[in-house]
């Protein structure tokens, strides 16, 4: 395997897992569906817990003004699919609004689920 056929096979996402984020300060940006992420590990790597995993080593909170955000960080580990060598930790953090001003006031209970979800996608990137 050349050292970019991962990177070739990755770098473009397909149309059906992207969508336009509508509001707030990333607007117009693009958020890429985290289950097409996982699809693409599976069929790269394998089974989660055979062929990658995710570790979760860390989740903080952090105030600032009147918003309280949650953080996490992560350790993406992968199987080469040819040599079966398992990789060093790729990290990646993440990170969530848990509470605070603005539209959707109050606690998001959600907000640990998408600073997971985001800290996977960040270490994906890499």
């Amino acid at each position: 395997m050349d050292n970019l056929a991962l990177y070739n096979k990755f770098r473009t996402v397909p149309q059906e897992a992207q969508k336009t984020i509508e509001a707030g300060k990333l607007k117009g940006f693009t958020d890429i569906n985290p289950m097409w992420r996982i699809k693409e590990l599976t069929d790269a790597f394998g089974a989660c817990g055979f062929g990658w995993y995710i570790e979760s080593e860390e989740h903080w909170e952090r105030e600032v003004g009147n918003e309280i955000g949650v953080f996490c960080k992560v350790a993406l580990v992968v199987k080469h699919p040819e040599t079966g060598e398992w990789s060093a930790p790729i990290i990646g953090i993440g990170g969530s609004k848990l509470a605070g001003k603005g539209k959707g006031e109050g606690i998001d209970d959600e907000a640990y689920k998408m600073a997971l979800t985001d800290a996977i996608s960040i270490a994906c990137k890499a």
